[in-house]
C-alpha cells in the first residue's frame, strides 16, 4: 500500500555560527506545542533533540513514533518529520543544530568510526533513542549543551570530542537496524539536490544537474521543489547564498566585495540586488546594525528560535 502523500510546506534554516557551526536552544521554556503540525517540515543541519519530561508524537513521513521523557532524537537535514507533545502536558526539550562535516571535518565520522554507513547516516539518520535502551545518548546531549551554553575554557575542544562520540554511538545504532532490515529511508526526494545546493552553492547549478540527482525530469523537478519548499530551485539557492554572507558579514572582516566572490556571485551589483530582496537591506547596513535589518530575516527559511507558546485550554 502506497504511502499517503506529504507535501513539506517548512523549510528551517539554522544560521549557524560561522567559526563554530554548533547551535543549542534550551532552558525552562523550551516546550512542543500538544496540537499537531499541519505540515511536516525540514533543516538545513543535523538535529539532536533530547526530551525532558512528559511524552508526545513524533512523525516520519506517514509513520508515528511516541517518545517520553529521556529520549533522544537524531534527525538528518531533508527529512520531512514533524513532533507534538501529549495533551496532558507540553514536552520540554533542549536542541543541538550541527553541520558534522564543519565541526569535525569531513571524513572523522567515516576514519575513526569503521562503519560503512556513515555518509548515509548524515543525509537520512531518522533516529529515536529510549532513554531505557541507550541511557548513554541522554547523558551525552546533556553535556554537549552545558559546555556550548556555559562555554568554559575549552569548551570547542570538549564539544568536538563529546559530539563525535555521540555521533560515533548513534551510527553503531543506525548500522544495527540497517543490518537488522529495519530501517526506512524517509530523506526527501529533493534531497540530493538540496544537498549539491548547500555544498555547491558558490558555483553556477544548472537545474538539469539537479533534476537529474533526484531522477526527476526538469519540469516535474522545479514543479515538486515549488510544492515541498514554496520556492524555486533558483531562488533556493539565492537564499542559500544569501544566508551563507550573513555568516561572513557577521564573523569576518572580508570586505563586501570579498564575500560576494566567496558565495557565488561575481558581480557586486548582483550580490547587493539579492541581498537587499531578501533581507531588506543593503550588506553594508546589515554588518553595521549587527545583522538588525528592516525585513525579519527570511520568515519562510528561518528556523524554530523562539519557544512556543503553551495553547491555552481553548486552543486545545
Amino acid at each position: 500500500m502506497a504511502r499517503p502523500r506529504h507535501t513539506v510546506l517548512e523549510y528551517r534554516n539554522y544560521e549557524l555560527p560561522a567559526d563554530f557551526p554548533a547551535l543549542a536552544l534550551t532552558g525552562e521554556r523550551w516546550h512542543i506545542s500538544p496540537i499537531p503540525g499541519r505540515h511536516l517540515h525540514i533543516h538545513n543541519c543535523l538535529e539532536i533533540g533530547l526530551c525532558h519530561s512528559s511524552g508526545g508524537t513524533m512523525v516520519f513521513d506517514s509513520r508515528r513514533f511516541h517518545f517520553s521523557a529521556g529520549d533522544v532524537t537524531c534527525i538528518a537535514r531533508n527529512v520531512p518529520h514533524t513532533t507534538w507533545s501529549d495533551p496532558e502536558e507540553p514536552s520540554r526539550w533542549s536542541y543541538l543544530f550541527l553541520d558534522p562535516d564543519a565541526l569535525l571535518g569531513p571524513n572523522v565520522l567515516r576514519q575513526s568510526s569503521g562503519l560503512r554507513d556513515a555518509g548515509y547516516f548524515l543525509s537520512d539518520c531518522h533516529l529515536l533513542l529510549p532513554a531505557d535502551k541507550y541511557p548513554w545518548a541522554g547523558r551525552y546531549v546533556e553535556d554537549i549543551v552545558e559546555e556550548i551554553v556555559r562555554r568554559p575554557p575549552g569548551y570547542q575542544i570538549s564539544v568536538r570530542g563529546l559530539v563525535t562520540a555521540l555521533l560515533i554511538g548513534m551510527l553503531r545504532v543506525y548500522s544495527q537496524e540497517e543490518s537488522a532490515g529495519v530501517r526506512d529511508p524517509y530523506m526527501s526526494v529533493l534531497a540530493p539536490a538540496m544537498d549539491h545546493i548547500h555544498e555547491n552553492y558558490m558555483q553556477e547549478i544548472p537545474q538539469q544537474r539537479l533534476s537529474a540527482l533526484c531522477h526527476l525530469s526538469p519540469t516535474h523537478f522545479r514543479r515538486l521543489f515549488r510544492e515541498q519548499t514554496g520556492t524555486s530551485p533558483l531562488a533556493f539557492l539565492h537564499q542559500t547564498r544569501i544566508l551563507k554572507s550573513c555568516d561572513l558579514l557577521r564573523t569576518s572582516g572580508l570586505s563586501i566585495t570579498e564575500i560576494a566572490g566567496r558565495v557565488g556571485y561575481n558581480s557586486l551589483s548582483s550580490y547587493n540586488r539579492h541581498f537587499a530582496r531578501a533581507m531588506g537591506c543593503t550588506p553594508m547596513m546589515w554588518r553595521k546594525t549587527g545583522g538588525e535589518s528592516p525585513r525579519p530575516s527570511l520568515l519562510t527559511f528561518t528556523g524554530w528560535t523562539e519557544a512556543e507558546a503553551v495553547p491555552s485550554d481553548k486552543e486545545l
